[in-house]
Order: C-alpha cells, then structure tokens, then sequence
C-alpha cells in the first residue's frame, strides 16, 4: 500500500468518497489507518464536512478541538480542510454548544465554504459573539491571518422572529447561496436598507413574506440565476418573478401544479427544470420553455410514478440534453419507452438513486446538471 503513488491513492478515496450524496465516512476512517501514506488523504477528506451535534464539551465537540488545536501544526492543516461545517446551536443556559462555541470553532476553520446551522433556544446572538464573528471575516484567525469568507449559508432551524439570519449576513458580504429552511417573520434591519451580498443561489424551505424575499434580492436581481422553492410562489411574487425571471437558468419546485406554468412563463431563458414531485393532473410540455437542456423529475417515495408527462416533454424539447429520473422510475411501465425515446433523441436517461432530500453542491456551474460531485471540491476552495 505504501509504494502506491499518492495521485492514485487520492483518486480511490475520491472514488469511495459518496455513497448516494453523502460522505462514506466509515470507510474514509478505516482508510486513515491503512499506513501513514493513506492517512492524510483520507483525514483531508473526512474533515471536509463536519457535523458537530453533540453538548458543549461533549465527546464528539471535545475530539473537533482536540483535533484541531491552534498550537500544533497537524491541528492548523486539519481545521484548514473543513469546507462545510454543520452546527446544532443550543440554549447558552443548557449543556447544547451555543454562540460562543460558534465563534471559537469558525476560528479553526479558516477556508470554510459553507455554513449549515440549527438554532433552538437562541433569539439572537450575543454582542460579544458577533464582534468575533466580524473579527474573523475581516481579520482572521490562526497564525496565517485568513479572513473567513463564507460563500454558502443554510439556516434549517430558528426562531420565528430570530433576526439572527440578518446577523449572519451582516458579517459576510461574500455569500452566494442562501438556503432558508424555517418560516422567517422578522423585519430586515432598519439600519441595513439593503443587504452587502449578491445571491447567486437561493432555496426557500419557507417562502418568506413579500417584504422580506424583496429586501434579500435587492441587490441580487442581476446575478440570481438558480432559485428553488418548496411551496409554490403565489401571484404575489409575480413582481419579483418578472425581474428575476429572464436571467434564471434553473428553477427547482416541488411539485406540479396549476400554478408551475404561471411560474415557468416568467423564466422563458431556463436550463434546467427540477420537479420533485410530477403530476397525474397537469402536464409538462406545454409550459416547458425551448431552451431547457435538463428536465429533473424525483418524485417522493410511495408516490405513484406517472411518466406520461416527462414523455411528451422530451418529444417537444428542442435542445434537451439530459433528463433525471428517481430509480423509482424504473418501476413504471412505461419505462422503457422512455429509454427509447431518450436514445433516439441523443438523450442521456440518467436514474439517479440519491435522495431527493440531499442538496448539490453550492457552485456555480458551466451547464446542468451540476450534481452532487468530488469534481465541485476545487471550486469549494
């Protein structure tokens, strides 16, 4: 094992590296104690994402730091290969990490690309923690000094009327990909008229109110070019629609409704179209526009597959290049027709058996699908 060349062995990690969209971490750890020539490759990969769950010194927190102390060169280069960090935030009067911690961990993690967090318990977070906060994404931390520029945020839970979304993206002006996993009622900052960052990605779990959706795209109507929304934009964001519309290349909804082709006349330009859920009641074709050079369709587990509609979508899209199905799919009888319709067409039918519920990597992209892949790991740099 020793004498293989370190290309190759990083090649096999990467290789074994996803397991339907999801780190293989079993494997990446039993690879760490192969030699010592397998060891860094695979520590590299197994920090890329962390996920801390656990209390306030608590045996999985106690190892991150332990892991990646300030004071030893090991420590340093580990908290450097974090690219995606998850945080579960707690109550500051329980045993849960709170704000505090997420100051002192960010600090280990000086090239972090994307920041996934759960709040409970916390309204907002402390002066003192958004002053280290700031410190970080304009000065840095560790000896090297390197400002932290997060690129993505996903807020998956807090409080209702929490500002602390405002908060974070108070700090970093560099963020690109915004996931908003929770109902958000609080107003935008008085003292913040418009937000410092350019989206280049959102996704709403919860549509926000009007006011609030308008203030996060203000500054972003010219560079948004993939939105994602689970429930399906009512009229009154039609305004909104129109002007970011032109410029979307994918739209991603959940499901197929006489609303989606309303929806799809605002973005005539689009590359991509994701539905997760397809209907037995309203068709594609006819809403579909010409330029879409994938069409996703992953409908949800025990759903009835139908199809129909993808079939008639692929017979009438001129440019279509790859059409995404749910190995359910497979499942349907008419199948196989579609398979020969995609073959004839020059279509690639690619069955794709990750869970729908597992997001593609925050980058942007040359075309779709852009998928969740080791290749996006050198534009998370």
């Amino acid at each position: 094992m020793d004498s293989l060349p370190t290309e190759l062995i990083d090649a096999i990690l990467e290789h074994t590296y996803y397991d339907k969209g999801l780190p293989d971490n079993d494997t990446l750890r039993a690879c760490a104690l192969v030699s010592l020539s397998w060891r860094e490759p695979a520590q590299r990969l197994l920090f890329r994402r962390v996920a801390l769950r656990g209390m306030h010194h608590g045996r999985e927190h106690h190892s991150f730091l332990e892991a990646t102390g300030l004071q030893t060169e090991h420590g340093l280069t580990l908290g450097s290969h974090v690219r995606v960090l998850e945080l579960f935030i707690g109550d500051k009067a329980g045993l849960d990490l709170d704000d505090a911690d997420l100051a002192d961990i960010l600090g280990r993690t000086p090239r972090l690309y994307e920041l996934v967090l759960r709040v409970t318990g916390i309204h907002e977070f402390a002066m003192g923690t958004m002053d280290k906060l700031r410190a970080l994404a304009s000065l840095g931390a560790g000896p090297a000094h390197i400002p932290l520029r997060i690129r993505a945020l996903s807020l998956l839970s807090c409080g209702i009327q929490s500002p602390i979304l405002y908060q974070l993206l108070s700090v970093w002006s560099s963020i690109e990909f915004l996931l908003i996993g929770v109902e958000i009622a609080a107003p935008p900052p008085r003292s913040q008229p418009q937000p410092s960052f350019k989206l280049y990605q959102l996704t709403l779990m919860r549509t926000p109110r009007l006011y609030i959706l308008s203030w996060l795209l203000s500054t972003s109507m010219d560079s948004l070019r993939i939105v994602s929304f689970r429930d399906a934009p009512g009229r009154e964001l039609d305004p909104i629609l129109d002007a970011v519309g032109p410029r979307l290349r994918s739209l991603r909804l959940m499901n197929n409704s006489a609303r989606t082709r309303k929806v799809l006349e605002r973005c005539p330009n689009l590359e991509e179209f994701v539905l997760v859920q397809l209907s037995t009641l309203f068709g594609l074709s006819e809403g579909l526009p010409g330029t879409l050079e994938h069409l996703s369709c992953r409908n949800l587990p025990d759903e009835p597959q139908s199809l129909e509609s993808v079939i008639e979508a692929v017979g009438v899209l001129p440019r279509l290049r790859v059409v995404t199905c749910d190995k359910r799919a497979k499942l349907d009888e008419r199948f196989r027709e579609l398979e020969g319709l995609c073959a004839g067409k020059g279509v690639e039918l690619f069955v794709d058996e990750t869970p729908f519920w597992v997001r593609d990597d925050p980058v942007r992209v040359d075309h779709f699908p852009k998928r969740k892949s080791v290749a996006n790991f050198a534009l998370m740099s």
